[in-house]
């Protein structure tokens, strides 16, 4: 063979194996349908809210921001490619039928809300979500008295199927969020009702005790795999596999290698992974970043990476 045969020929092995990397690379990714495809509004407080507020905003209080200042967010995020929205915690940031307006003029459905589950604020919680004809009604946790005790956890677990059972009667699925302590929470309990108890997340205990046609969960990845610690992605994936006809909604969240919030694809969450043991049961992929420094930026690069746009 020629000298330059042979740099032809390395030339051509070079091209072909960079081809079948980026073939690899293209394959790995799961494109999200855009229908599927969603974003929490909390992401974008830090230019919803003045600076000087942001920390009352963080901390729950009240929220009074123009509709003619959401336009703007809407109308970027749109444009990005978002067409769902999931709203700001228990703050509507405009009077309701501003809020609609600015909503339907930039092409945008809020799909749901996440508010705190609330007996005292249910009904007008429901009355808002058919309002802005939302599918869903979320909260950002399990609500009261909580999972302090098994005896709590059982008693939570009996008010969700009752605002669950309220919600369906409204037209709306409920579903709820977890952080961390809600699968770190365990408890002795007899989970298959076998005689045989072992050690149960509050989170399974949950699952367990609440109507599967009423009572939705909201998987949150990124506190998730902080639960079952960073090394143990194979239990996220069985604890996903495992619980698909129970996972409505997935807070698509990437986590840095040191625990941290990241941009989505960032990380080192395997997307694709994720996305295969959750299920064809998920009905959005809800891109969420906590104090996120540049919203519209990642906002960009999450839409790109759910949707496989290279």
């Amino acid at each position: 063979m020629k000298a330059t045969d042979k740099s032809i020929g390395l030339f051509l092995g070079i091209a072909a194996g960079l081809l079948l990397t980026a073939s690899s690379a293209e394959a790995a990714c799961t494109p999200i349908p855009q229908a599927k495809i969603g974003f929490q509004l909390y992401n974008m407080l830090s230019v919803m809210i003045p600076r000087g507020r942001m920390a009352a905003a963080v901390a729950g209080g009240p929220v009074a921001v123009p509709a003619a200042a959401l336009e703007p967010i809407f109308t970027k995020m749109h444009a990005i490619g978002f067409r769902n929205m999931e709203g700001l915690g228990d703050r509507l940031p405009a009077p309701l039928a501003a809020y609609k307006a600015a909503l339907q003029k930039t092409g945008l459905i809020q799909f749901s809300s996440h508010r705190p589950l609330d007996t005292a604020h249910w009904t007008a919680t429901l009355d808002e979500a058919v309002a802005l004809g939302q599918s869903h009604v979320g909260a950002p946790g399990f609500g009261e008295p909580g999972i302090g005790s098994l005896k709590d956890t059982l008693a939570t677990a009996a008010n969700l199927n009752k605002f669950g059972k309220q919600a369906a009667d409204r037209g709306l699925r409920l579903y709820v969020h977890n952080h961390e302590s809600e699968i770190q929470t365990k408890y002795l309990y007899d989970l298959h009702k076998d005689g045989h108890a072992g050690m149960v997340s509050a989170w399974e205990i949950m699952a367990a005790n609440t109507d599967p046609r009423t009572v939705h969960f909201e998987v949150d990845i990124h506190w998730t795999r902080i639960a079952f610690g960073l090394n143990h992605f194979a239990d996220v994936l069985a604890f996903l596999r495992r619980y698909q006809d129970r996972i409505e909604i997935l807070h698509v969240k990437d986590t840095a290698a040191d625990g941290a919030i990241t941009d989505l694809g960032k990380g080192t969450t395997d997307w694709p992974a994720v996305f295969a043991a959750a299920g064809s049961h998920v009905r959005y992929y809800v891109w969420e970043y906590d104090g996120d420094p540049d919203p519209f930026k990642s906002a960009d690069i999450a839409y790109r990476t759910l949707s496989c746009a290279r």
